[in-house]
């Protein structure tokens, strides 16, 4: 995942850069959700993306609607929407 640091007049601040956008379709690298299904591998369709929070909303094609966590969770995207 690509990170910025930079000082801030309260100390070091990590600013995550999402790399993925609406329609585009990702692959997880490595995610730790003991309650999920998704394993490494499972691809999906990038419906929301969350800034604020850092999460990166995707229908998996397995069926779950569920979360990445930007700043935790790695994945890469397989294709850019068209």
């Amino acid at each position: 995942m690509n990170s910025i640091f930079h000082l801030t007049s309260i100390g070091v601040e990590n600013i995550v850069k999402i790399k993925a956008k609406v329609g585009d379709r990702v692959e997880i690298v490595e995610m730790i959700d003991s309650l999920s299904r998704l394993k490494k591998g499972d691809q999906g369709i990038v419906t929301r993306i969350d800034e604020e929070d850092d999460l990166i909303w995707v229908d998996w094609d397995n069926g779950e609607k569920l979360a990445l966590l930007a700043d935790i969770d790695k994945y890469k995207v397989v294709k850019k929407k068209e």
